[in-house]
């Protein structure tokens, strides 16, 4: 096992992220989507220790950096998280993975929402008419995000099935830009004057996806170091 010196205590042990386990990662390379599927080596409290995927016959390493979704089976159910390529060890067997903030089963929840406070630089209504398409402008801020939807809280009013347009920076991962469809409307509470908008994304592509997948993945760590996760 040379260039997998062990470390701390494994922090998943309960959520079946051991040695052994198979992996399924998608990853977005080039503008083009790859699935893999690999073993986990070792896991101690940074990293975790994965054999290099193998593309036919051939290695498949990834460069530093390189965004990546986990997938794995354990106890009959799927569990996922996102993480990114940290390194590789020296003999070029191991691929090193940052430990991720938290790993989420599929089955208790669609996708992992996070708490935040994000201003978009862009938010409208999408009103189609048999004329034209109307983008009319909606104050509000991001409240919690996944990489299915947001949770929108707004002075403005809106009803379940409406579309809105987005455009929005996510601090320390880039700028998304995605159409969304309110799914529930939850009117404001006594005291507060602002209503909150459940939306879903209905148009967002693969690498606004990855833009969303890796600011999630930066503020689960950084809430983790605070120990907020």
């Amino acid at each position: 096992m040379g260039g997998l010196p062990l470390r701390r205590k494994n922090p998943f042990m309960a959520q079946g992220l051991l040695p052994g386990i198979t992996l399924r990662l998608d990853v977005s390379t080039g503008g083009e989507g790859e699935s893999h599927v690999t073993r986990v080596e070792e896991i101690d409290a940074g990293r975790i220790a994965i054999l290099v995927p193998m593309r036919g016959l051939r290695p498949r390493p990834f460069t530093a950096g390189t965004l990546v979704h986990a997938h794995y089976i354990h106890q009959q159910k799927r569990w996922m998280f996102v993480t990114e390529v940290e390194g590789h060890s020296e003999d070029g067997m191991y691929e090193f993975l940052r430990l991720p903030g938290a790993i989420e089963s599929t089955e208790r929840r669609r996708n992992f929402r996070l708490p935040a406070a994000i201003r978009p630089s862009s938010l409208y209504r999408v009103v189609v008419s048999p004329e034209d398409v109307d983008e009319q402008p909606l104050d509000g801020t991001i409240v919690d995000l996944s990489e299915g939807g947001c949770c929108i809280s707004t002075r403005g009013f809106a009803q379940p099935g409406e579309r809105l347009g987005l455009v929005a920076l996510l601090p320390e991962a880039g700028e998304v830009q995605a159409r969304l469809r309110v799914a529930f409307v939850r009117e404001p509470s006594p005291g507060n004057r602002n209503r909150r908008l459940h939306c879903e994304f209905t148009d967002i592509s693969r690498g606004n996806r990855d833009i969303i997948a890796r600011y999630l993945m930066r503020r689960q760590l950084e809430m983790r170091r605070r120990g907020q996760l």
